[in-house]
């Protein structure tokens, strides 16, 4: 937003009339920001195929998710309702991530119906799954143990988090993938918010790599997020081109082992759109 003449001004509209127009409180979004955010991903990493999800739990604005959608971006959710937010926006089913946490049959059966795909983060889910709807494509949401994010609140890829089936379990994981003839096409991680060093990244990342050599027909490997982003002028925040760099190396090094160039995916939400909007409101 910029000040000009006396009148704030954001993409060259008038945020006076704006107000004027549509009363307050008012959300405005600068979508230039979040196509620059979008752009910085894009050129931080160099691989073969870069899929970025949006986490639309950051934010759910319908407009916001139709222009992602109009610029290529996939949607990474947590529930059928934002499934269902999904589609409305004009999402096909092969650009949404479902990666849910603790929930029931049903909300599974609702997912499978809607054709996206699903990673999934407990044992009895890919029983579930495998018993019921065996030739699925599922993925699946590996804990890797390490201790990431912000503080303890925002680390969920730690030995007592409740997100992700646990590297430990592994073994008992490929013995029900067999035994059922589950189609793993991908797995996922997220070890937590706001993580600043890359290293950190990398680490969990290279524990993924080892448990995707067990499986062998991957098309994915998704590395979730976890950027940290300024919350004030002078705050600290993950570098991206770094994180990037890192990430590409070890990412293009695995997969040529693989010996099949895989899909790079990564679900920023904050990230995208936490300096994109502004909140008007009147005062007394």
């Amino acid at each position: 937003m910029e000040l000009q003449n006396g009148h704030y001004t954001l993409q060259g509209f008038d945020v006076g009339e704006l107000v004027s127009r549509y009363q307050t409180p008012l959300y405005l979004y600068d979508t230039s920001v979040i196509q620059h955010q979008i752009g910085r991903l894009q050129k931080a990493f160099d691989v073969p195929e870069l899929g970025i999800h949006f986490a639309c739990k950051a934010l759910n604005n319908i407009h916001i998710l139709k222009l992602m959608k109009d610029w290529g971006i996939g949607l990474d959710t947590v529930s059928i309702q934002e499934i269902w937010i999904a589609k409305r926006a004009g999402f096909p089913p092969e650009r949404i991530l479902y990666t849910p946490n603790c929930v029931g049959t049903d909300e599974i059966e609702m997912a499978i119906q809607e054709g996206v795909q699903i990673n999934v983060d407990h044992i009895e889910t890919l029983e579930y799954i495998g018993h019921h709807h065996p030739g699925t494509k599922v993925g699946i949401r590996i804990n890797p143990h390490v201790m990431a994010g912000g503080h303890e609140k925002l680390s969920v890829g730690h030995i007592d988090s409740k997100f992700g089936i646990s590297i430990y379990q592994l073994p008992l994981v490929l013995r029900l993938v067999d035994a059922l003839k589950l189609r793993v096409n991908g797995l996922h991680m997220h070890t937590g918010s706001d993580i600043l060093d890359s290293g950190v990244f990398r680490l969990a990342a290279e524990i993924l790599f080892d448990a995707a050599r067990k499986f062998s027909d991957l098309e994915f490997i998704d590395f979730g997020s976890g950027i940290k982003v300024a919350y004030k002028a002078d705050d600290v925040y993950t570098d991206v081109e770094e994180l990037g760099q890192v990430l590409s190396e070890s990412f293009n090094n695995f997969c040529r082992e693989y010996g099949k160039p895989l899909k790079l995916y990564l679900e920023p939400g904050k990230f995208l759109v936490s300096e994109a909007g502004y909140f008007l409101v009147r005062t007394n």
